[in-house]
């Protein structure tokens, strides 16, 4: 008896054993991103001016003839009363603010709003992929660091979302708004906060390694070379700061609200700021080797491209300057004030104004077209393979180029 119970045991533990065969943990799935696919593609502008210097201008012909190949609509906010800033209540945020700049990996085009939300699109037809909702509006341009978006905003956090589906990674509080642009190198995210503060976190949390206080607040975008960065502040200080631990090394006194992001190239720094005036300094020591009095306030972002300095001031005018020297080469007049960035590309420059106009200019400061929106162009324009995107306060996000080359 017990010899046959045994028999069956044995039996029936044979047959368990064929049908479903011994159970292990399932192996965890290899979620690793490869990586050579976090690196952006051919073509890509992945954070404000391209680069951590600023000096990404553009790529591609521009047309001479612009046809909209699309335009997308965002929404509005109101302010409302909670915020408590000094700011109407009422007051209507909507469309692309100072100083936002799209930001493109591949097809994919991420783009910030007035109205709270992060847009990504597709960058050849304008179609929504995904959005993504923080707080309040976003001025600044975002970057796109290892499929990764990075950007602040005026609900006093730097937020990160996934590339893919605009999932929210993390998010870090600061005191105030977050108006400058994410500088991303090696894993570390160097970044300016309204709250008076310069900072360095870890891209992978968003945890602070450090931070440095400064005389007033920073919407200025950090440039960064070497072991230093460089940022303005309202108060109307440029800073020199070690990227290790964010002591000041130098700082110089432009005299005014300096929300210019520094551009630098070599040994040279160019800043500009609110009083009209831009200076050319050594970028090591802060001391000054020319400066320009322009006839309105300068809070946009000079570019920089074969020995000459384009500029935009609040007197309407482009101002093209010698690199070297600040003389004087050429001013145009739009009809309106200059809060946008120039970009130059194939011999052209492209800018807004704050008549609602996308100007064209030849390098010789020559009109090549216009292109009319229904309000305030302070947004950064941006040319990558010869398309033109531009943000405008009407709300909207314009595509534009040469027809031969319009998706059909």
């Amino acid at each position: 008896m017990i010899k046959a119970i045994k028999r069956t045991l044995f039996c029936s533990l044979l047959f368990f054993s064929i049908i479903f065969p011994t159970c292990k943990k399932p192996k965890p799935a290899d979620t690793a991103i490869p990586a050579d696919t976090l690196l952006p593609p051919e073509g890509s502008v992945t954070m404000f001016r391209g680069n951590q210097y600023h000096t990404f201008c553009g790529s591609g012909k521009v047309t001479r003839a612009p046809v909209l190949f699309w335009k997308f609509e965002t929404g509005y906010i109101l302010e409302g009363t909670k915020e408590k800033r000094g700011v109407d209540p009422k007051a209507v945020w909507r469309g692309i603010a100072w100083s936002g700049q799209p930001a493109i990996w591949g097809d994919t085009l991420i783009i910030g709003s007035s109205d709270s939300y992060l847009y990504c699109l597709n960058k050849n037809t304008g179609t929504i992929i995904w959005k993504y909702k923080c707080g309040h509006s976003i001025k600044c341009s975002p970057t796109i660091y290892k499929r990764k978006v990075y950007f602040g905003s005026r609900d006093n956090h730097l937020h990160c979302v996934d590339l893919a589906d605009g999932s929210l990674v993390w998010k870090t509080l600061i005191g105030n708004d977050m108006d400058s642009s994410p500088c991303i190198i090696n894993d570390t995210i160097y970044v300016g906060g309204e709250d008076h503060y310069i900072y360095c976190f870890t891209a992978d949390r968003g945890k602070v390694i450090w931070k440095t206080k400064v005389a007033g607040s920073v919407e200025s975008s950090v440039a960064v070379i070497d072991s230093v960065l460089y940022a303005g502040s309202s108060r109307g200080y440029l800073y020199c700061l070690s990227r290790v631990n964010g002591s000041v090394l130098w700082q110089f006194k432009t005299g005014s609200d300096t929300d210019v992001s520094p551009v630098v190239m070599g040994d040279t720094l160019y800043v500009g700021c609110e009083a009209g005036v831009f200076y050319c300094l050594d970028r090591h020591t802060g001391s000054v080797y020319w400066k320009y009095k322009a006839k309105g306030r300068v809070i946009t972002t000079p570019a920089l491209t074969n020995g000459r300095v384009y500029l935009g001031s609040g007197d309407g005018r482009i101002y093209c300057l010698t690199a070297d020297s600040g003389k004087v080469i050429w001013k145009f007049r739009t009809d309106g004030g200059i809060w946008s960035s120039p970009c130059v590309s194939d011999s052209a420059i492209v800018v807004g104004s704050r008549s609602g106009k996308l100007y064209c200019l030849s390098i010789d400061g020559d009109l090549l077209w216009s292109f009319p929106t229904g309000a305030n162009i302070n947004a950064t324009p941006l040319v990558v393979g010869g398309r033109i995107y531009c943000g405008s306060h009407d709300g909207f996000l314009y595509c534009l180029g040469d027809s031969v080359t319009v998706d059909r």
